[in-house]
């Protein structure tokens, strides 16, 4: 499973994904700064910073990113693709399985 999980480093302004895109996989930034840009490209509406995780709702709603995500400044995430969610699942206890199902609901 490890070889599933990327270790990206991004320049200022690369895009990671684009409005639209499906949301394949979910992310953590191990330094510098990841921004989210409302549907313009140039409002910055949200950010996440170095040990803040994100895109697990939409992963696990099976939803399209709602938003276009850019680096700011040198930036490194760890990038998981939905399997390592998925495949765990069917062994999850039922109680974990449903905050899962919780979790889904904040994409939508």
């Amino acid at each position: 499973m490890k070889h599933l999980i990327s270790h990206i480093r991004m320049w200022s302004g690369e895009v990671l994904f684009r409005e639209k895109q499906p949301a394949t996989h979910f992310y953590l930034v191990l330094s510098g700064k990841i921004v989210v840009l409302d549907r313009s490209g140039r409002i910055i509406i949200r950010f996440y910073e170095a040990d803040q995780m994100f895109g697990l709702p939409e992963v696990l709603a099976g939803a399209d990113w709602k938003h276009t995500t850019i680096a700011y400044g040198k930036t490194e995430i760890t990038s998981f693709p939905a399997s390592v969610v998925f495949d765990r699942m069917e062994n999850m206890p039922q109680n974990h399985q449903k905050f899962l199902d919780q979790m889904a609901q904040l994409s939508i």
